[in-house]
This record gives structure tokens, sequence and C-alpha cells, in this order.
């Protein structure tokens, strides 16, 4: 009697060596977001630096 192969073939078999694909879209939706933020803090900084010296 043979043994069943217990993993289904629905699951794709990865490649360890293989780059994921989403991986630099991952990291281009952090660079922008981050980027994002950052100005928007720069800018919210800016505002209250200048109400701040305000007469």
């Amino acid at each position: 009697m043979p043994k069943k192969n217990r993993t289904p073939s629905t699951i794709p078999h990865r490649d360890h060596a293989a780059p994921d694909s989403a991986s630099w879209r991952r990291l281009v939706c952090a660079a922008l977001l981050t980027g994002a933020v950052r100005h928007i803090g720069a800018l919210l900084a800016g505002r209250a630096v200048t109400w701040w010296q305000h007469d």
C-alpha cells in the first residue's frame, strides 16, 4: 500500500530563494506612507510655531 501525500496539491511550493513579489510593493507603500506622515507632521509643526510666535 503506497503512502499518501499529505501536502495538498492546491498550495504552491514556494522556493525560499525566490523573492516575494509583493515585498517590493509593501516597501514602496511603507515608504510613501512614512513620507506623507513626516510631511504632515512638518506642516503641523510649522503651523504650531507660526501660531506660537504670532503677536
